[in-house]
Protein backbone atom coordinates (compact mmCIF):
# COMPACT_ATOMS: atom_id res chain seq x y z
CA UNK A 1 0.00 0.00 0.00
CA UNK A 2 2.02 3.35 -1.15
CA UNK A 3 2.38 5.96 2.03
CA UNK A 4 0.24 9.20 1.70
CA UNK A 5 2.07 12.22 2.23
CA UNK A 6 1.35 14.31 5.20
CA UNK A 7 0.72 18.09 6.10
CA UNK A 8 0.35 19.81 8.89
CA UNK A 9 -3.07 21.14 9.65
CA UNK A 10 -1.31 25.14 9.85
CA UNK A 11 -0.50 24.90 6.26
CA UNK A 12 -4.50 24.67 5.77
CA UNK A 13 -5.40 27.19 7.92
CA UNK A 14 -3.58 30.10 6.36
CA UNK A 15 -5.53 29.49 3.13
CA UNK A 16 -9.06 28.96 5.21
CA UNK A 17 -8.21 32.49 6.78
CA UNK A 18 -7.98 34.01 3.15
CA UNK A 19 -11.07 32.21 1.62
CA UNK A 20 -12.91 33.09 4.74
CA UNK A 21 -12.23 36.68 4.23
CA UNK A 22 -13.59 36.52 0.62
CA UNK A 23 -16.39 35.17 2.17
CA UNK A 24 -16.09 31.09 1.03
CA UNK A 25 -18.26 28.85 2.93
CA UNK A 26 -15.62 26.58 3.86
CA UNK A 27 -16.87 24.43 6.49
CA UNK A 28 -19.55 22.72 3.52
CA UNK A 29 -16.01 22.33 1.64
CA UNK A 30 -13.95 21.05 4.32
CA UNK A 31 -16.76 18.24 5.07
CA UNK A 32 -17.29 17.80 1.02
CA UNK A 33 -13.19 17.11 1.14
CA UNK A 34 -13.64 14.65 3.77
CA UNK A 35 -11.33 16.84 6.22
CA UNK A 36 -12.28 17.70 9.38
CA UNK A 37 -14.33 21.29 9.92
CA UNK A 38 -12.29 21.71 13.04
CA UNK A 39 -8.98 21.67 11.45
CA UNK A 40 -8.67 25.38 13.36
CA UNK A 41 -8.75 23.81 16.10
CA UNK A 42 -5.41 21.55 15.76
CA UNK A 43 -2.80 23.12 13.72
CA UNK A 44 -0.22 20.51 14.71
CA UNK A 45 -2.15 17.42 13.72
CA UNK A 46 -1.49 16.09 10.25
CA UNK A 47 -3.90 16.17 6.78
CA UNK A 48 -3.28 14.39 3.77
CA UNK A 49 -1.45 16.07 1.24
CA UNK A 50 -4.05 14.89 -1.08
CA UNK A 51 -7.09 15.88 0.04
CA UNK A 52 -5.55 19.17 1.36
CA UNK A 53 -4.67 20.49 -2.59
CA UNK A 54 -8.13 18.80 -3.42
CA UNK A 55 -9.76 20.93 -1.38
CA UNK A 56 -7.70 24.37 -2.23
CA UNK A 57 -7.75 23.59 -5.96
CA UNK A 58 -12.15 23.26 -5.33
CA UNK A 59 -11.98 27.03 -3.93
CA UNK A 60 -9.68 28.35 -6.60
CA UNK A 61 -12.83 29.94 -8.25
CA UNK A 62 -13.38 32.76 -5.76
CA UNK A 63 -9.69 33.90 -6.64
CA UNK A 64 -6.53 32.82 -9.10
CA UNK A 65 -4.33 30.43 -7.99
CA UNK A 66 -1.68 32.37 -7.67
CA UNK A 67 -3.18 35.17 -6.11
CA UNK A 68 -4.83 33.05 -3.48
CA UNK A 69 -1.84 30.93 -3.22
CA UNK A 70 0.23 34.31 -2.39
CA UNK A 71 -2.19 35.85 -0.14
CA UNK A 72 -2.11 32.73 2.15
CA UNK A 73 1.74 32.97 2.49
CA UNK A 74 1.53 36.05 3.36
CA UNK A 75 0.55 34.98 7.07
CA UNK A 76 2.81 31.77 7.07
CA UNK A 77 6.21 33.36 8.73
CA UNK A 78 8.62 31.01 11.19
CA UNK A 79 5.94 31.37 13.39
CA UNK A 80 3.71 28.80 11.20
CA UNK A 81 5.97 26.23 11.90
CA UNK A 82 6.28 23.53 14.74
CA UNK A 83 8.10 24.64 17.59
CA UNK A 84 10.32 21.95 17.36
CA UNK A 85 11.78 23.56 13.74
CA UNK A 86 11.08 27.05 14.64
CA UNK A 87 14.03 26.39 17.29
CA UNK A 88 16.12 23.83 15.24
CA UNK A 89 16.16 27.10 12.78
CA UNK A 90 17.03 29.91 15.24
CA UNK A 91 19.38 27.72 17.25
CA UNK A 92 21.93 27.62 14.10
CA UNK A 93 24.81 29.58 14.08
CA UNK A 94 24.85 31.05 10.76
CA UNK A 95 22.48 32.26 7.63
CA UNK A 96 23.36 28.66 5.84
CA UNK A 97 23.09 26.55 8.47
CA UNK A 98 19.42 27.81 9.12
CA UNK A 99 18.24 27.33 6.11
CA UNK A 100 19.85 23.59 5.97
CA UNK A 101 18.31 22.96 9.49
CA UNK A 102 14.79 24.02 7.48
CA UNK A 103 15.88 22.14 4.89
CA UNK A 104 16.69 19.03 6.79
CA UNK A 105 13.02 19.66 8.91
CA UNK A 106 10.74 20.36 5.87
CA UNK A 107 9.75 17.00 5.42
CA UNK A 108 7.84 17.32 9.60
CA UNK A 109 5.94 20.43 8.01
CA UNK A 110 5.13 18.43 4.72
CA UNK A 111 5.63 15.06 3.80
CA UNK A 112 5.63 15.81 -0.51
CA UNK A 113 8.28 18.75 0.06
CA UNK A 114 11.43 18.03 -0.64
CA UNK A 115 14.52 20.96 -0.29
CA UNK A 116 17.54 21.18 -0.81
CA UNK A 117 20.63 23.60 -1.66
CA UNK A 118 23.58 24.17 -4.27
CA UNK A 119 25.75 26.35 -5.62
CA UNK A 120 24.59 28.15 -8.32
CA UNK A 121 28.03 30.78 -9.05
CA UNK A 122 28.49 33.18 -6.21
CA UNK A 123 25.22 32.00 -4.75
CA UNK A 124 23.41 29.61 -3.61
CA UNK A 125 19.83 27.99 -4.79
CA UNK A 126 17.41 26.76 -2.13
CA UNK A 127 14.98 24.48 -4.00
CA UNK A 128 11.89 24.00 -2.23
CA UNK A 129 9.69 21.25 -4.30
CA UNK A 130 6.30 19.74 -3.97
CA UNK A 131 7.15 16.44 -5.46
CA UNK A 132 4.14 14.09 -7.16
CA UNK A 133 2.25 16.87 -7.76
CA UNK A 134 4.09 19.01 -11.05
CA UNK A 135 1.23 17.95 -13.35
CA UNK A 136 -1.39 19.38 -10.93
CA UNK A 137 -3.16 22.42 -11.20
CA UNK A 138 -3.10 22.54 -7.45
CA UNK A 139 0.34 23.30 -7.15
CA UNK A 140 0.07 26.65 -8.15
CA UNK A 141 -1.95 27.41 -4.80
CA UNK A 142 1.10 25.58 -2.74
CA UNK A 143 4.13 26.65 -4.36
CA UNK A 144 4.44 30.25 -2.74
CA UNK A 145 3.77 28.92 0.70
CA UNK A 146 6.94 27.24 0.48
CA UNK A 147 8.78 29.62 -1.27
CA UNK A 148 7.76 32.44 1.71
CA UNK A 149 8.60 30.45 4.49
CA UNK A 150 12.44 29.92 3.08
CA UNK A 151 12.54 33.97 2.29
CA UNK A 152 11.32 34.20 6.16
CA UNK A 153 14.12 32.10 6.92
CA UNK A 154 16.75 34.03 4.94
CA UNK A 155 15.32 37.36 6.46
CA UNK A 156 15.80 35.96 9.90
CA UNK A 157 19.42 37.22 9.13
CA UNK A 158 19.19 39.59 6.32
CA UNK A 159 16.40 41.65 7.98
CA UNK A 160 12.87 41.97 7.00
CA UNK A 161 12.86 43.53 3.88
CA UNK A 162 15.18 41.35 1.85
CA UNK A 163 14.07 39.96 -1.29
CA UNK A 164 15.76 37.37 -3.50
CA UNK A 165 16.86 38.12 -6.89
CA UNK A 166 15.30 35.59 -8.31
CA UNK A 167 12.53 33.35 -7.54
CA UNK A 168 11.37 30.48 -10.14
CA UNK A 169 8.04 28.59 -10.52
CA UNK A 170 7.25 25.25 -11.69
CA UNK A 171 3.62 26.71 -12.53
CA UNK A 172 2.98 28.44 -15.87
CA UNK A 173 1.01 30.73 -14.31
CA UNK A 174 1.55 34.60 -14.49
CA UNK A 175 2.82 35.41 -11.11
CA UNK A 176 -0.21 38.12 -9.03
CA UNK A 177 0.26 41.45 -9.10
CA UNK A 178 1.08 41.36 -5.36
CA UNK A 179 3.63 39.56 -5.47
CA UNK A 180 5.75 42.02 -8.50
CA UNK A 181 4.32 44.62 -5.83
CA UNK A 182 6.01 42.84 -2.56
CA UNK A 183 9.34 41.89 -4.65
CA UNK A 184 9.62 44.96 -7.19
CA UNK A 185 13.72 44.20 -7.76
CA UNK A 186 13.40 40.01 -7.89
CA UNK A 187 12.64 38.43 -11.05
CA UNK A 188 10.35 36.12 -10.73
CA UNK A 189 9.98 33.29 -13.58
CA UNK A 190 7.23 30.71 -14.06
CA UNK A 191 7.55 27.51 -15.80
CA UNK A 192 10.81 26.43 -14.34
CA UNK A 193 11.93 22.94 -13.69
CA UNK A 194 11.69 23.49 -9.99
CA UNK A 195 10.61 25.79 -7.28
CA UNK A 196 13.61 28.18 -6.52
CA UNK A 197 15.05 31.31 -4.48
CA UNK A 198 18.78 32.54 -5.06
CA UNK A 199 20.27 33.59 -2.36
CA UNK A 200 23.81 35.53 -2.10
CA UNK A 201 26.52 32.85 -0.36
CA UNK A 202 28.42 35.90 1.20
CA UNK A 203 24.51 36.51 3.25
CA UNK A 204 24.38 33.06 4.14
CA UNK A 205 27.65 33.02 5.47
CA UNK A 206 26.64 35.48 8.58
CA UNK A 207 26.94 34.66 11.88
CA UNK A 208 23.67 34.70 14.08
CA UNK A 209 23.34 35.15 17.35
CA UNK A 210 21.78 31.95 19.06
CA UNK A 211 19.24 32.52 22.13
CA UNK A 212 20.02 29.58 24.46
CA UNK A 213 16.42 28.94 25.52
CA UNK A 214 16.35 27.97 21.83
CA UNK A 215 18.96 24.72 22.45
CA UNK A 216 16.86 22.14 23.90
CA UNK A 217 14.31 22.09 21.55
CA UNK A 218 16.60 21.85 18.65
CA UNK A 219 18.10 18.86 19.60
CA UNK A 220 14.59 16.87 18.38
CA UNK A 221 15.57 15.07 15.65
CA UNK A 222 14.03 15.22 12.63
CA UNK A 223 11.07 13.18 11.09
CA UNK A 224 11.00 11.16 8.25
CA UNK A 225 9.30 11.94 5.15
CA UNK A 226 6.82 9.56 5.93
CA UNK A 227 5.29 8.79 9.15
CA UNK A 228 5.69 5.51 9.48
CA UNK A 229 2.61 3.66 8.60
CA UNK A 230 1.38 2.90 12.62
CA UNK A 231 2.63 6.82 13.68
CA UNK A 232 0.84 7.78 10.18
CA UNK A 233 -2.47 6.49 10.78
CA UNK A 234 -2.73 7.66 13.97
CA UNK A 235 -2.18 11.21 13.00
CA UNK A 236 -4.56 10.57 10.63
CA UNK A 237 -7.16 9.68 13.70
CA UNK A 238 -6.26 12.35 15.82
CA UNK A 239 -6.88 15.43 13.33
CA UNK A 240 -10.40 14.15 12.99
CA UNK A 241 -11.86 12.42 16.60
CA UNK A 242 -12.56 16.57 17.30
CA UNK A 243 -15.39 16.26 14.05
CA UNK A 244 -16.57 12.93 13.47
CA UNK A 245 -14.34 9.83 14.36
CA UNK A 246 -12.98 7.53 11.12
CA UNK A 247 -14.60 4.07 10.10
CA UNK A 248 -11.84 1.92 8.29
CA UNK A 249 -13.46 2.53 5.04
CA UNK A 250 -13.15 6.50 5.67
CA UNK A 251 -9.68 5.86 6.07
CA UNK A 252 -9.04 3.82 2.94
CA UNK A 253 -10.69 6.34 0.87
CA UNK A 254 -8.15 8.63 2.37
CA UNK A 255 -5.02 6.77 2.01
CA UNK A 256 -6.30 6.36 -1.74
CA UNK A 257 -6.89 2.41 -1.34
CA UNK A 258 -9.76 -0.35 -0.63
CA UNK A 259 -11.09 -1.03 3.05
CA UNK A 260 -9.57 -4.58 1.96
CA UNK A 261 -6.36 -3.77 1.24
CA UNK A 262 -6.25 -1.71 4.57
CA UNK A 263 -7.26 -4.36 6.39
CA UNK A 264 -4.26 -7.11 5.01
CA UNK A 265 -2.20 -4.33 4.84
CA UNK A 266 -2.21 -3.88 9.06
CA UNK A 267 -2.68 -7.34 9.51
CA UNK A 268 0.43 -7.76 8.04
CA UNK A 269 2.09 -5.51 10.37
CA UNK A 270 0.26 -6.89 13.57
CA UNK A 271 -1.95 -3.84 13.81
CA UNK A 272 -5.70 -3.83 14.09
CA UNK A 273 -7.49 -0.57 13.29
CA UNK A 274 -9.67 -0.81 16.50
CA UNK A 275 -6.70 -0.19 18.49
CA UNK A 276 -5.09 2.62 16.81
CA UNK A 277 -8.03 4.39 17.21
CA UNK A 278 -8.41 4.25 20.58
CA UNK A 279 -4.18 4.68 21.14
CA UNK A 280 -4.88 8.01 18.42
CA UNK A 281 -7.86 8.53 21.38
CA UNK A 282 -5.53 8.48 24.39
CA UNK A 283 -2.52 10.29 22.85
CA UNK A 284 -5.75 13.73 22.12
CA UNK A 285 -6.95 12.64 25.67
CA UNK A 286 -3.13 13.85 27.19
CA UNK A 287 -3.07 16.73 24.95
CA UNK A 288 -6.36 18.01 26.36
CA UNK A 289 -5.35 16.92 29.95
CA UNK A 290 -2.56 18.98 30.15
CA UNK A 291 -4.61 21.98 30.16
CA UNK A 292 -5.51 22.10 33.88
CA UNK A 293 -8.71 23.74 33.36
CA UNK A 294 -10.87 21.41 30.26
CA UNK A 295 -13.25 18.82 32.20
CA UNK A 296 -13.12 15.19 32.15
CA UNK A 297 -16.51 15.35 30.52
CA UNK A 298 -15.02 17.76 27.41
CA UNK A 299 -12.00 15.02 26.74
CA UNK A 300 -14.71 12.06 26.81
CA UNK A 301 -16.76 13.62 24.03
CA UNK A 302 -13.91 14.96 22.31
CA UNK A 303 -12.03 12.15 21.62
CA UNK A 304 -15.08 10.22 20.60
CA UNK A 305 -16.67 8.48 23.45
CA UNK A 306 -20.45 7.69 23.91
CA UNK A 307 -19.91 8.84 28.12
CA UNK A 308 -17.27 9.65 30.66
CA UNK A 309 -17.17 6.47 32.26
CA UNK A 310 -16.57 4.60 28.94
CA UNK A 311 -13.59 7.44 28.45
CA UNK A 312 -12.47 7.02 31.86
CA UNK A 313 -11.94 3.26 30.95
CA UNK A 314 -10.49 3.47 28.33
CA UNK A 315 -7.94 5.79 29.34
CA UNK A 316 -7.21 4.02 32.86
CA UNK A 317 -5.87 0.78 30.32
CA UNK A 318 -3.36 2.84 28.95
CA UNK A 319 -2.00 4.72 31.88
CA UNK A 320 -2.94 2.77 34.88
CA UNK A 321 -4.52 5.80 36.42
CA UNK A 322 -8.03 7.52 35.83
CA UNK A 323 -8.34 10.49 34.04
CA UNK A 324 -8.37 12.90 36.62
CA UNK A 325 -5.65 11.30 38.73
CA UNK A 326 -3.56 12.33 35.49
CA UNK A 327 -4.56 15.57 35.55
CA UNK A 328 -3.97 16.25 38.87
CA UNK A 329 -0.24 14.44 38.40
CA UNK A 330 0.58 17.41 35.89
CA UNK A 331 -1.62 19.93 37.77
CA UNK A 332 -1.21 19.10 41.26
CA UNK A 333 -2.34 21.24 43.93
CA UNK A 334 -0.77 20.74 47.47
CA UNK A 335 -3.96 18.59 48.62
CA UNK A 336 -4.11 17.17 45.37
CA UNK A 337 -0.64 15.90 45.47
CA UNK A 338 -1.12 14.28 48.66
CA UNK A 339 -3.88 12.56 47.49
CA UNK A 340 -2.04 11.32 44.74
CA UNK A 341 0.72 10.15 46.61
CA UNK A 342 -1.19 8.26 49.04
CA UNK A 343 -3.11 6.53 45.80
CA UNK A 344 0.09 5.49 44.89
CA UNK A 345 1.61 3.87 48.09
CA UNK A 346 -1.96 2.12 48.32
CA UNK A 347 -1.70 0.47 44.94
Amino acid sequence: MRKVPLVRAAHLNVYLEVLRDLGVPVHKGLDRARLPTTVDETPNYYLSVPLVLDFVSAHGGYGAAMELGFAAAQSMGLEGLRPQTQSAILAAPSGLARVQAAATRAQQENGALFARIYAHGDDLRVVCDIAGFDDSPALAYAEWLQVQAFVSIVRSVAGPFWCPAEMTFISKRAPPAAACEAFPNTRILMGRPHTTILVPRELLGRPCPVDPATLALAKTPPAPGYLATAEMIREILKTYLHDRPLRIGDLAEILGTSERSLQRHLGAQGLKFSQLVAEARYQVACEMLAQHDVSITDVAYSTGYENPSHFSRAFRRFSGVSPRQYQCSLHPHPAERRNIGASANGR
